[in-house]
């Protein structure tokens, strides 16, 4: 059982170590960032709660039918919806939410933060939830408590191994004849 807990503990330090290197992989070598869906105008395809992966795009490579993360306002309101035109001579994106009535006010290209590529649906409460002082303590003793555990029973199984393979049999020098 004690093996057991211990394959489990040193299970998820290394998921959870993996998953802290992907995103800072996907930060620093791809320029993405990740953002949570706070509001449903974008269901039933991006559910509340979703957590995005964001990558920053040029204008040419926005098309029409893509959902763009975008600065909505003068108090930095981020917005993801999709692209329902482009204007190539102002570079002004209209888009709207899936489950909205009517479009956005076009917004200039230089506005938008990029483009959803990915989407993880319900992953975005754990970011909020860990982005808060109370979600950060109970994370930090979460995985604090992971990794004594992990030492504790791999102390105990230090213990209970022997130090050198017993033989029997008596001298191993002498010879039977």
């Amino acid at each position: 059982m004690k093996k057991l807990a211990n394959i489990v503990t040193d299970l998820l330090i290394l998921v959870l170590f993996a998953a802290l290197a992907g995103i800072l992989i996907l930060k620093l070598v791809y320029g993405m960032e990740m953002k949570v869906v706070l509001t449903g105008s974008m269901e039933p395809e991006l559910p509340v709660g979703s957590l995005l992966m964001i990558s920053p795009v040029s204008y040419e490579e926005i098309q029409i039918g893509d959902d763009i993360t975008f600065v909505r306002d003068e108090s930095l309101t981020l917005v993801t919806h999709r692209v329902i035109k482009k204007d190539d001579e102002t570079r002004h994106i209209t888009t709207q939410g899936i489950a909205n009535n009517t479009p956005d006010n076009p917004t200039r290209y230089e506005n938008i933060v990029g483009k959803v590529v990915y989407h993880i649906p319900y992953l975005g409460y754990l970011a909020i939830w860990t982005s808060t002082l109370q979600g950060k303590i109970i994370a930090g003793i979460i995985i604090a408590a992971l990794v004594a555990f992990s030492l504790l029973f791999s102390d105990e199984d230090k213990k209970n191994a022997p130090d050198s393979p017993t033989i029997k049999g008596g001298n191993h020098n002498e010879r039977k004849n």
